[in-house]
């Protein structure tokens, strides 16, 4: 049987959750795609597809340094047509004291890692298609995730777990 890759046992996530100290979060790549005849549109009128993804994760146990890669993208279409595309990775730092199970680890950038990142990232397309002179709504906000895995699974019993961002 395979196992969840986002499962951890949630004393032990708890446990990591509250040794975890933020120390940077860095944009590392960056890509801003506009088609010439966006200018004339009404952004009001795309429709934007989001992602949010951890796409790498490692721990240094020795120096208790905790790493996440998170990619995001974005991209709006006119109709069918694609005239805006942004997107970023950005890697985030936590100080962990003591020991780290590697899959609380994983859980806790999924959920506390891409939380803290995002607002990154929606700064970074509101800049960016500020400059270019697009009068955008700003990108929506991410759900904050639940402070446990007990309340994770009374989210998931009651429906209320906002939906993941959409990939693009």
């Amino acid at each position: 049987m395979v196992q969840d890759p986002h499962a951890a046992d949630a004393t032990v996530y708890n446990n990591l959750v509250s040794r975890a100290h933020l120390r940077t979060i860095r944009l590392t790549t960056s890509k801003f795609e506009l088609k010439p005849e966006a200018l004339g549109l009404d952004p009001d009128g795309w429709r934007n597809g989001i992602s949010a993804a951890l796409a790498h994760s490692f721990l240094e146990a020795e120096s208790g340094s905790l790493y996440g890669i998170f990619a995001f993208d974005v991209v709006c279409r006119q109709g069918r047509k694609r005239v805006l595309g942004i997107s970023a990775t950005y890697l985030t730092n936590y100080r962990v004291e003591g020991d780290c199970d590697g899959d609380a680890c994983e859980l806790f950038l999924e959920r506390v890692g891409k939380i803290a990142t995002y607002p990154y990232f929606r700064t970074l397309v509101a800049t960016l298609t500020s400059q270019a002179g697009l009068l955008m709504q700003p990108l929506p906000i991410m759900g904050v995730a639940p402070r446990s895995i007990e309340g994770a699974g009374i989210m998931d019993d009651i429906g209320t777990r906002k939906p993941a961002l959409p990939k693009s």
